[in-house]
Protein backbone atom coordinates (compact mmCIF):
# COMPACT_ATOMS: atom_id res chain seq x y z
CA UNK A 1 0.00 0.00 0.00
CA UNK A 2 1.17 3.46 -0.91
CA UNK A 3 -0.30 6.58 0.81
CA UNK A 4 -0.49 10.38 0.03
CA UNK A 5 -1.19 13.05 2.56
CA UNK A 6 -2.64 16.15 0.62
CA UNK A 7 -4.58 19.59 1.23
CA UNK A 8 -7.33 19.91 -1.32
CA UNK A 9 -5.59 23.10 -2.73
CA UNK A 10 -7.44 26.43 -4.19
CA UNK A 11 -6.53 25.32 -7.71
CA UNK A 12 -8.65 22.20 -7.53
CA UNK A 13 -11.49 23.47 -6.16
CA UNK A 14 -15.08 24.06 -8.56
CA UNK A 15 -16.78 26.83 -7.99
CA UNK A 16 -18.78 24.80 -4.82
CA UNK A 17 -15.90 25.03 -2.95
CA UNK A 18 -15.75 21.18 -2.94
CA UNK A 19 -12.73 19.11 -4.96
CA UNK A 20 -13.54 18.60 -8.68
CA UNK A 21 -14.39 15.21 -9.71
CA UNK A 22 -11.33 15.01 -12.38
CA UNK A 23 -8.97 16.67 -9.71
CA UNK A 24 -9.96 13.33 -7.58
CA UNK A 25 -9.07 11.31 -10.16
CA UNK A 26 -5.82 12.50 -10.58
CA UNK A 27 -5.04 12.70 -7.05
CA UNK A 28 -5.41 8.93 -7.21
CA UNK A 29 -3.89 8.33 -9.73
CA UNK A 30 -0.73 10.73 -8.70
CA UNK A 31 -1.31 8.08 -5.83
CA UNK A 32 -1.13 4.63 -7.91
CA UNK A 33 1.79 6.05 -10.03
CA UNK A 34 3.65 6.90 -6.99
CA UNK A 35 2.70 2.90 -5.75
CA UNK A 36 4.13 1.59 -8.72
CA UNK A 37 7.89 3.24 -8.13
CA UNK A 38 7.63 1.68 -4.96
CA UNK A 39 7.65 -1.86 -6.52
CA UNK A 40 11.21 -2.19 -7.35
CA UNK A 41 10.93 -5.20 -8.93
CA UNK A 42 8.14 -4.71 -11.34
CA UNK A 43 8.83 -1.49 -12.33
CA UNK A 44 12.38 -2.90 -13.34
CA UNK A 45 10.46 -5.82 -15.26
CA UNK A 46 8.11 -3.86 -16.85
CA UNK A 47 11.22 -1.06 -17.77
CA UNK A 48 13.11 -4.45 -19.12
CA UNK A 49 10.29 -5.95 -21.02
CA UNK A 50 8.87 -2.57 -22.74
CA UNK A 51 5.38 -2.94 -21.25
CA UNK A 52 3.51 -0.24 -20.39
CA UNK A 53 0.20 -0.24 -17.80
CA UNK A 54 -2.53 1.33 -19.39
CA UNK A 55 -5.55 2.05 -17.70
CA UNK A 56 -8.59 -0.02 -18.90
CA UNK A 57 -11.73 1.12 -16.48
CA UNK A 58 -12.23 3.03 -13.37
CA UNK A 59 -15.12 3.17 -10.98
CA UNK A 60 -15.05 5.73 -8.82
CA UNK A 61 -17.71 5.78 -5.54
CA UNK A 62 -18.45 9.21 -3.43
CA UNK A 63 -19.23 9.33 -0.22
CA UNK A 64 -18.74 13.05 0.05
CA UNK A 65 -16.71 15.27 -1.99
CA UNK A 66 -13.70 16.86 0.49
CA UNK A 67 -13.86 21.00 0.44
CA UNK A 68 -11.12 23.82 0.09
CA UNK A 69 -8.39 23.13 2.60
CA UNK A 70 -9.08 20.01 4.00
CA UNK A 71 -6.73 17.32 5.00
CA UNK A 72 -7.22 14.34 2.93
CA UNK A 73 -5.31 11.13 2.81
CA UNK A 74 -5.12 8.91 -0.75
CA UNK A 75 -4.05 5.16 -0.66
CA UNK A 76 -3.81 2.47 -2.98
CA UNK A 77 -3.40 -1.51 -3.01
CA UNK A 78 -2.61 -3.61 -5.56
CA UNK A 79 -5.02 -6.54 -4.66
CA UNK A 80 -4.78 -8.93 -7.61
CA UNK A 81 -4.01 -9.87 -11.50
CA UNK A 82 -6.36 -11.13 -13.68
CA UNK A 83 -5.00 -12.21 -17.28
CA UNK A 84 -3.53 -9.42 -18.98
CA UNK A 85 -5.34 -6.72 -16.22
CA UNK A 86 -3.71 -5.86 -12.98
CA UNK A 87 -6.68 -4.57 -9.92
CA UNK A 88 -6.23 -1.83 -8.08
CA UNK A 89 -8.02 -0.21 -5.20
CA UNK A 90 -8.17 3.63 -3.95
CA UNK A 91 -8.91 5.37 -1.17
CA UNK A 92 -9.32 9.34 0.26
CA UNK A 93 -10.00 9.78 3.63
CA UNK A 94 -10.60 12.93 5.32
CA UNK A 95 -8.43 13.77 8.83
CA UNK A 96 -10.96 11.49 10.81
CA UNK A 97 -10.16 8.44 8.74
CA UNK A 98 -13.67 8.43 7.35
CA UNK A 99 -13.86 7.50 3.66
CA UNK A 100 -14.71 10.07 1.32
CA UNK A 101 -13.95 8.21 -1.90
CA UNK A 102 -13.54 4.60 -3.00
CA UNK A 103 -12.38 3.60 -6.34
CA UNK A 104 -11.57 0.45 -8.35
CA UNK A 105 -9.14 0.72 -11.74
CA UNK A 106 -8.25 -1.90 -14.27
CA UNK A 107 -5.41 -1.87 -15.88
CA UNK A 108 -3.70 -3.59 -19.31
CA UNK A 109 -0.27 -4.76 -19.39
CA UNK A 110 0.78 -3.44 -23.19
CA UNK A 111 4.18 -4.64 -25.13
CA UNK A 112 4.92 -1.65 -26.78
CA UNK A 113 6.93 -3.30 -28.95
CA UNK A 114 4.40 -6.08 -29.92
CA UNK A 115 1.57 -3.88 -30.31
CA UNK A 116 -0.37 -5.94 -28.00
CA UNK A 117 -1.92 -6.79 -24.45
CA UNK A 118 0.24 -9.68 -22.92
CA UNK A 119 -0.39 -11.24 -19.37
CA UNK A 120 2.40 -11.39 -16.52
CA UNK A 121 2.61 -15.16 -15.71
CA UNK A 122 5.44 -14.51 -12.98
CA UNK A 123 3.08 -11.39 -11.17
CA UNK A 124 2.57 -13.11 -8.17
CA UNK A 125 6.58 -12.50 -8.01
CA UNK A 126 6.88 -9.00 -8.79
CA UNK A 127 4.01 -7.09 -6.73
CA UNK A 128 3.14 -7.13 -3.07
CA UNK A 129 -0.62 -7.48 -3.33
CA UNK A 130 -2.70 -6.15 0.26
CA UNK A 131 -6.22 -6.87 1.18
CA UNK A 132 -8.83 -4.33 -0.94
CA UNK A 133 -11.55 -2.23 0.94
CA UNK A 134 -14.98 -3.26 0.26
CA UNK A 135 -16.47 -2.08 -2.94
CA UNK A 136 -19.37 -2.88 -4.65
CA UNK A 137 -17.36 -3.04 -8.71
CA UNK A 138 -19.47 -3.30 -11.78
CA UNK A 139 -18.23 -4.31 -15.02
CA UNK A 140 -15.65 -2.86 -17.34
CA UNK A 141 -18.20 -2.40 -20.27
CA UNK A 142 -20.21 0.27 -20.46
CA UNK A 143 -23.08 -0.22 -22.98
CA UNK A 144 -23.87 2.23 -25.24
CA UNK A 145 -27.78 3.32 -26.51
CA UNK A 146 -27.61 2.04 -30.10
CA UNK A 147 -29.67 5.42 -30.38
CA UNK A 148 -31.04 9.13 -28.75
CA UNK A 149 -27.72 10.40 -28.32
CA UNK A 150 -27.15 14.31 -28.10
CA UNK A 151 -24.07 15.31 -29.45
CA UNK A 152 -22.49 18.31 -28.44
CA UNK A 153 -19.59 20.95 -30.33
CA UNK A 154 -16.33 18.58 -30.18
CA UNK A 155 -13.07 20.08 -27.74
CA UNK A 156 -9.70 19.88 -29.08
CA UNK A 157 -7.20 17.42 -27.17
CA UNK A 158 -4.14 20.34 -26.44
CA UNK A 159 -0.54 19.77 -25.25
CA UNK A 160 -1.32 20.71 -21.65
CA UNK A 161 -3.80 17.73 -21.46
CA UNK A 162 -1.40 15.18 -22.63
CA UNK A 163 0.11 12.92 -19.96
CA UNK A 164 3.87 11.76 -19.94
CA UNK A 165 2.86 8.82 -22.96
CA UNK A 166 1.58 11.62 -24.98
CA UNK A 167 -1.86 10.56 -24.74
CA UNK A 168 -5.12 12.55 -23.14
CA UNK A 169 -4.61 12.15 -19.53
CA UNK A 170 -7.24 9.81 -17.67
CA UNK A 171 -8.56 12.37 -15.19
CA UNK A 172 -9.50 14.48 -18.41
CA UNK A 173 -12.04 11.93 -19.53
CA UNK A 174 -13.87 12.57 -16.28
CA UNK A 175 -13.68 16.38 -16.92
CA UNK A 176 -15.09 16.24 -20.75
CA UNK A 177 -17.88 13.64 -20.04
CA UNK A 178 -18.69 15.61 -16.85
CA UNK A 179 -19.25 19.23 -18.75
CA UNK A 180 -21.58 17.82 -20.74
CA UNK A 181 -24.15 16.39 -17.80
CA UNK A 182 -26.97 18.64 -17.22
CA UNK A 183 -27.58 21.42 -14.73
CA UNK A 184 -28.34 19.79 -11.16
CA UNK A 185 -28.00 16.48 -12.42
CA UNK A 186 -26.54 14.73 -9.11
CA UNK A 187 -24.95 11.52 -8.88
CA UNK A 188 -22.15 9.66 -6.29
CA UNK A 189 -20.63 6.99 -9.25
CA UNK A 190 -18.78 7.21 -12.15
CA UNK A 191 -17.83 4.90 -14.18
CA UNK A 192 -15.30 5.01 -17.40
CA UNK A 193 -14.42 2.90 -19.77
CA UNK A 194 -11.28 3.74 -21.63
CA UNK A 195 -10.88 2.03 -25.37
CA UNK A 196 -8.86 4.02 -27.61
CA UNK A 197 -6.06 6.67 -26.34
CA UNK A 198 -6.79 9.61 -28.18
CA UNK A 199 -3.47 12.38 -28.70
CA UNK A 200 -2.22 15.84 -29.44
CA UNK A 201 -4.45 18.04 -32.36
CA UNK A 202 -7.44 15.30 -31.82
CA UNK A 203 -11.17 16.31 -31.58
CA UNK A 204 -13.24 14.27 -29.02
CA UNK A 205 -17.00 14.58 -29.55
CA UNK A 206 -19.31 13.99 -26.60
CA UNK A 207 -22.56 12.43 -27.16
CA UNK A 208 -24.71 12.27 -24.24
CA UNK A 209 -27.67 9.47 -23.56
CA UNK A 210 -30.04 9.91 -20.70
CA UNK A 211 -31.51 6.57 -19.84
CA UNK A 212 -35.19 7.12 -18.30
CA UNK A 213 -34.63 3.88 -15.61
CA UNK A 214 -32.51 4.13 -13.19
CA UNK A 215 -31.73 8.14 -13.92
CA UNK A 216 -28.28 7.91 -15.11
CA UNK A 217 -26.53 9.20 -17.72
CA UNK A 218 -24.02 7.81 -20.29
CA UNK A 219 -21.67 9.90 -22.15
CA UNK A 220 -19.58 8.29 -25.17
CA UNK A 221 -16.98 10.42 -26.80
CA UNK A 222 -15.79 10.05 -29.96
CA UNK A 223 -12.74 11.04 -31.86
CA UNK A 224 -13.66 12.64 -35.80
CA UNK A 225 -13.77 9.30 -37.43
CA UNK A 226 -17.20 7.97 -35.28
CA UNK A 227 -14.54 5.55 -33.40
CA UNK A 228 -15.38 4.61 -29.80
CA UNK A 229 -12.90 6.16 -27.79
CA UNK A 230 -14.12 6.21 -24.28
CA UNK A 231 -17.49 5.98 -22.37
CA UNK A 232 -18.65 7.16 -18.99
CA UNK A 233 -21.37 6.20 -16.97
CA UNK A 234 -22.64 8.82 -14.45
CA UNK A 235 -25.80 7.15 -11.44
CA UNK A 236 -26.67 7.05 -8.18
CA UNK A 237 -26.30 4.22 -5.73
CA UNK A 238 -26.23 3.05 -2.51
CA UNK A 239 -21.72 3.39 -1.79
CA UNK A 240 -22.44 3.07 1.92
CA UNK A 241 -21.99 5.63 4.63
CA UNK A 242 -18.25 5.93 7.13
CA UNK A 243 -16.27 3.35 6.65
Amino acid sequence: MYRMETEIPFSRSGADGKLKLHEAVAMMMDCCQFQEYQEVKFCRYLRENNIAVFLFSMQLDILRMPRFREKVTSAVKIYGCKAIYGLRRMTMRDESGSLCLISNATGAFFDLKAGRAVKLENAEELVHYDEAEVMECLPRKIPIPASGGEEFPPCTVHLSALDSNGHLSSPEYFAIAGDVLPENFTYNRVRVEYKQQLKLGEAVIPVRFQLESGGKIIVEMKNAAGTSCAAAEFSTADVGGDR
